[in-house]
This record gives structure tokens, C-alpha cells and sequence, in this order.
């Protein structure tokens, strides 16, 4: 009866989802796999804040966590170049270009696909949010009274990101 609840089935699968994932991160050789491993065990850990009602700490952890250091951790991996232990050439990914006819469809339809969500949307003014939502009160801060910090932190995070490429690349 307590294990067929909503609540319960989705705590199961968070748990499955956030352990599965920490493990095959600590058993991974590729660096590449841990990421993705990591990505989602942040993920999971997201999913409990949300099921303990702790919704400005999910938020916070998908934006900090998932959104800027895993970033950052892929960034870092596709711009260095690791020599392989055979031949001692750079570990490269290399691609051929064979046409721009799917990237421009994918791009379009993607596009013309947001703009009518986008018009279907019935947007409401500030005035109109809930004013006991810890979410809308956190959001409300950040653009208003902390837009510049938080926006200087952005121009930050992007200043050590070019610069950690330019030295990964200026050992070549």
C-alpha cells in the first residue's frame, strides 16, 4: 500500500537513477562517461530536492551543479588534446561535412516550432505571482535587487572559461 504510492515509486526510481549513475562514475575510465555519469547523478540529486519540497534548492543545485560546472568540466575535456599512449598523436575527433541541408532543416523547424509555443503563451506580469512562492520571491531578487552581481558573475564564469582555453590550447 505505501509502496505503491506516487511518492514512493518516484523516490525508487531517483535513488536507482542517482546511485546507478555515481557508480558507473566511479568505475569509468573515460573521462568523457564520467561526466555524463556525473551529469545525471546531479540530476537525481535535483529529483530529491524536489520530492523534499525544496524547490529553490533544486533550482539552485540544477543551475550551479548541472548548468555551470559540468559545463565547464566538458568544456575543459573537448579543448584539451590528450596524446594517446600508441602512436603519440593528438586524441582528435574529426568530421566531414556533407551537406547543410539537415542542419538547416533541424534549425528551422526547431525554430518555427518555439516561436508558435512561444505565441500560444499567455504571459503574465509580476504583479500576478504568488506572493508566498520561495521560487518567485528567489527569482523576483535575482532580477531585480542582484541583477548586476549576477550578471558579473556570468561575465566572470565566461572570462575563466576563454582563459582556461587559451592556455589548453597555448600548450599545443
Amino acid at each position: 500500500m505505501i509502496m505503491n504510492s506516487p511518492l514512493m515509486i518516484g523516490f525508487l526510481a531517483l535513488t536507482i537513477l542517482t546511485c546507478g549513475s555515481a557508480f558507473f562514475m566511479l568505475w569509468t575510465k573515460n573521462v568523457l562517461h564520467a561526466a555524463l555519469a556525473m551529469f545525471m547523478t546531479m540530476l537525481g540529486l535535483a529529483g530529491f530536492y524536489v520530492l523534499a519540497f525544496a524547490d529553490v534548492m533544486a533550482v539552485s543545485h540544477l543551475m550551479i551543479y548541472v548548468g555551470g560546472v559540468l559545463i565547464l568540466i566538458l568544456f575543459g575535456i573537448m579543448m584539451t588534446s590528450q596524446r594517446t599512449s600508441k602512436s603519440g598523436q593528438a586524441n582528435e575527433l574529426w568530421t566531414e561535412q556533407k551537406g547543410r541541408f539537415w542542419a538547416f532543416f533541424i534549425g528551422l523547424t526547431v525554430f518555427f516550432g518555439l516561436s508558435w509555443l512561444l505565441g500560444q503563451q499567455h504571459f503574465y506580469a509580476f504583479s500576478d505571482i504568488d506572493e508566498y512562492s520561495k521560487l518567485g520571491r528567489v527569482g523576483l531578487s535575482f532580477m531585480l535587487e542582484y541583477s548586476f552581481p549576477f550578471e558579473l558573475t556570468g561575465v566572470f564564469l565566461l572570462i575563466a572559461l576563454v582563459g582556461a582555453t587559451y592556455i589548453a590550447k597555448n600548450h599545443e
